[in-house]
């Protein structure tokens, strides 16, 4: 399901964001910085400080993944079902240790979410609508927009 594109744009973006249902039927959106791939059909993200996307996912373990290259103009949505993790667990070890070694010894950790995916879908920027339009023209246009050389 996860193709090396869908990895590549996960790691470029840098920041993610996951959508979840908050009790009142509302939605909750949390930046991640931690997202990253964890097998073909997978994702996982540290929580650091998401206490209400935790218990949102908790109640309901449904949930969903935007990760966009905002150079590009273009990422995924990714759809699935979240499980949490905490100290003690094989996969929180196992991820904990790549985000110390990551962040930093002082990072905290406190859950490991892992997320089994259902379903991948493209994002795209209307900008490719215009044939004129490649992504090679779109990231030399907002790496000037942001004062940035490739």
């Amino acid at each position: 399901m996860l193709d090396d594109d869908m990895k590549a744009i996960i790691k470029q973006a840098n920041l993610s964001f996951v959508a979840t249902i908050n009790e009142d039927g509302s939605p909750n959106l949390s930046p991640k910085s931690t997202l990253r791939h964890y097998d073909d059909r997978s994702l996982i993200f540290a929580n650091l400080a998401s206490p209400g996307t935790i218990d949102n996912l908790k109640r309901d373990p449904k949930t969903e993944v935007n990760s966009i290259d905002v150079f590009s103009r273009r990422g995924y949505r990714f759809t699935g079902t979240a499980t949490a993790h905490s100290p003690g667990a094989a996969l929180y070890e196992e991820f904990n240790e790549t985000i110390l070694q990551e962040l930093g010894p002082n990072t905290k950790v406190h859950d490991a979410v892992l997320i089994k995916l259902t379903s991948v879908s493209p994002i795209l920027s209307p900008a490719y609508d215009n044939p004129a339009v490649t992504e090679e023209k779109l990231r030399e246009t907002y790496f000037r927009k942001y004062g940035l050389t490739p």
